[in-house]
């Protein structure tokens, strides 16, 4: 530490020298970066300038220009993250000029909105005169901004040993590694007393996933009974999927917005004559130049038979969900995050009575005691053993012949951290082999097809043809659940475009092609464990969704199997099961060895399922129960194991709780 204390006490002595021309209203934000707040971090060990991380898509900290969409910044000038994760932001820096007031609520409200809409518990606002450190755990609220402050620092207090000292523990660069954020962020206190067991503050201490689904929550019970008053002849099931495509809908155009590859619409469809009608309009417009699920016509909500929610409700959805003072930012909230509030999202469906309709948790899920969301490390680490090791050392060409599957997907969390890891992975080998000539199935060289890469901002990266091309090429998930099918669609569509520019769209518009592939044959709603075989009836079968692999994906399948399956698949023991789908317990017996052991867990039939549609070098992630490594139950599980030589490795949480909320012992 004492090298950059000496470092930090020089930039003292520098700013000292000439004050007053530094807090001169002519010394831009800009110079101040360079001079003073660059230098900062650096003296803290991060690598600022990229002196070096060469690698534009390794670097631990990316330092934004300053860009305003709509009237306001769309990010942070500095985000700091650690290697080898570049994905997850640890802190936010915000540079401002030494002559603004730094202690005002527009700029205290924008750092902390960066900072909750990416999880991150502190942020730091800067303009090297002063710094303010941030919490970033509450809602943000510009009325109550100002009193997220948690301590700050006048710049001669830099010079201060003691005073630097803390600094440097806290945002240091192996501080920060070493999870020093976190830590302290967990020392933080928590709302207490009065205020909150009356549940004053429940709202604005809530982290961005608990708050925007609470935010759903709300639009969905007023949009299923709104739906329902007007159209009484709509059962529940009809309502839970007409009301799940319009939420779909509203959120996926804010991300495009946000994104600023669409012009703002939803702000303004309530000042229309008919907010909805606007809203179906806007849809049919956007239908040609997406493509995709999301914009296609459906059954219930685009029929001429339908009666639109009232004005005022659905005019109501609209404004809250696009102010400008809104505290989402659909460009900052990681499609991870969203993916956390939609599995919960799916816990629930709309049920109805002849004229009423009410939101309630499904059976299976009561049964089960909740949603629980895999944790992001978990996915992280799964993937990273499966997909990641099978991928290493392989060019793009060999990449394209491999399927990577969740059959169990529910909201799409691990596919989605597939998909991050083949972007990433694809993004570094073009980078690191600009000029390298891939190999055709001939055998013969041939040229890199341009259409995979594009220069950006002086960096080279994936284009979006490419980008889908990956996506229809390698990604692969199956839900029994309709709304699961949909929902892990509009994500990996949200991955897809998470890097997409405005240009990249006007430009597939003139080219009259898709921004969105369909994914119907990767994306599949059906029954993973029972085959077609089955002798049902009709109603049965529309309960048990059974579906054949060979027919779903024949060419993977003629290939042997898919190369990895990873996921968390359902824990719901087999009496529960039993209660509210007899038949395919009874079937399971039948058709599944793990299955045969008194009241197993349905979780044992999904690893042998699974080892069932590897090919022969193909690889299983997944997070169980470890009771079946002990239980009677598990001892079908344990021999099909041991027979088939199958284990790699185990990781073992013993008593280590993995889920929130959940008393679960679970092993990776």
């Amino acid at each position: 530490m004492n090298n950059s204390l000496k470092l930090a006490r020089q930039l003292v002595e520098d700013f000292q020298r000439q004050e007053s021309a530094f807090l001169s209203p002519a010394y831009q934000e800009s110079q101040v970066r360079q001079d003073f707040i660059d230098k900062f971090f650096t003296a803290l060990g991060w690598d600022v300038t990229h002196e070096r991380q060469k690698n534009p898509y390794e670097q631990e900290v990316k330092i934004e220009n300053r860009v305003n969409a709509s009237g306001s910044q769309r990010r942070a000038d500095y985000a700091f993250c650690i290697a080898p994760n570049f994905r997850t932001v640890k802190f936010f820096v915000e540079a401002k000029k030494p002559s603004r007031n730094l202690a005002n609520a527009d700029d205290y409200y924008q750092t902390i909105r960066y900072g909750w809409n990416q999880g991150t518990p502190l942020a730091v606002l800067t303009d090297f005169e002063e710094l303010h450190i941030l919490d970033c755990r509450y809602k943000p609220d510009i009325k109550t901004a100002l009193d997220r402050k948690i301590e700050s620092f006048h710049y001669s207090d830099y010079a201060d040993a003691e005073k630097f000292a803390h600094i440097f523990h806290l945002f240091g660069r192996e501080a920060v590694a070493n999870g020093s954020l976190e830590k302290f962020a967990a020392s933080l206190p928590k709302p207490k007393g009065k205020a909150a067991k009356k549940g004053a503050l429940r709202a604005t201490y809530q982290q961005v996933d608990e708050s925007f689904l609470e935010l759903l929550d709300g639009y969905r019970e007023a949009l299923a009974k709104e739906f329902k008053n007007n159209n009484q002849h709509l059962d529940g099931e009809e309502l839970t999927e007409a009301v799940q495509r319009t939420l779909d809908r509203l959120v996926f155009i804010r991300f495009l917005e946000d994104k600023s590859i669409e012009e703002p619409s939803i702000i303004g469809l309530s000042a229309k004559p008919s907010a909805w009608n606007a809203f179906t309009s806007l849809c049919r417009s956007l239908e040609p130049k997406y493509n995709g699920l999301v914009f296609k016509q459906h059954r219930i909500i685009d029929s001429e038979d339908f009666v639109s929610p009232d004005d005022e409700v659905f005019g109501a959805i609209c404004t809250e969900l696009s102010d400008p003072a809104s505290p989402y930012d659909f460009d900052k909230i990681p499609i991870s995050i969203l993916g956390s509030i939609y599995e919960r999202f799916l816990g629930k469906v709309v049920s109805t009575t002849d004229k009423r309709a009410k939101v309630i948790e499904k059976p299976e899920v009561r049964k089960a005691g909740g949603v629980y969301y895999t944790p992001e490390y978990i996915v992280r680490y799964i993937v990273k053993e499966t997909v990641g090791k099978l991928i290493e050392g392989k060019t793009p060409a060999e990449i394209a012949k491999m399927a990577f599957a969740d059959i169990a997907c529910g909201s799409g969390s691990f596919l989605l951290e597939v998909y991050g890891t083949l972007l990433d992975y694809h993004t570094r080998w073009y980078n690191e082999h600009p000029d390298y000539a891939l190999r055709a199935s001939s055998g013969k060289p041939d040229k890199m097809k341009k259409a995979d890469t594009e220069t950006r901002d002086g960096k080279l990266a994936l284009s979006l043809k490419k980008r889908q091309e990956i996506l229809t090429n390698n990604i692969y998930g199956v839900d029994i659940d309709a709304q699961a099918y949909e929902v892990t669609q509009v994500s990996l569509y949200l991955k897809l475009l998470e890097e997409a520019t405005m240009s990249e769209g006007f430009q597939f518009t003139l080219l009259k092609e898709k921004l969105l592939p369909d994914l119907k044959e990767n994306i599949i709603c059906g029954n993973s464990l029972i085959e077609r075989d089955i002798l049902v009836t009709d109603e049965e079968e529309q309960k048990l969704k059974p579906m054949n692999f060979t027919d779903a994906f024949p060419e993977i399948m003629r290939r042997g199997g898919f190369d990895a399956i990873v996921g968390n698949p359902p824990y719901i023991r087999i009496q529960a099961m039993t209660e509210f789908n007899p038949i395919q317990v009874e079937h399971l017996k039948k058709q599944y060895e793990t299955a045969g052991k008194g009241n197993y867990d349905i979780y044992v039939v999904f690893v042998e399922r699974a080892l069932s549609l590897l090919n022969n070098k193909g690889q299983l992630g997944y997070i169980l129960p470890h009771k079946f490594f002990n239980a009677q139950y598990g001892e079908p599980l344990r021999n099909l194991l041991a027979k088939g030589k199958h284990l790699s490795h185990v990781v073992h949480f013993g008593d280590q709780q993995v889920f929130d909320g959940a008393t679960t012992y679970t092993c990776l």
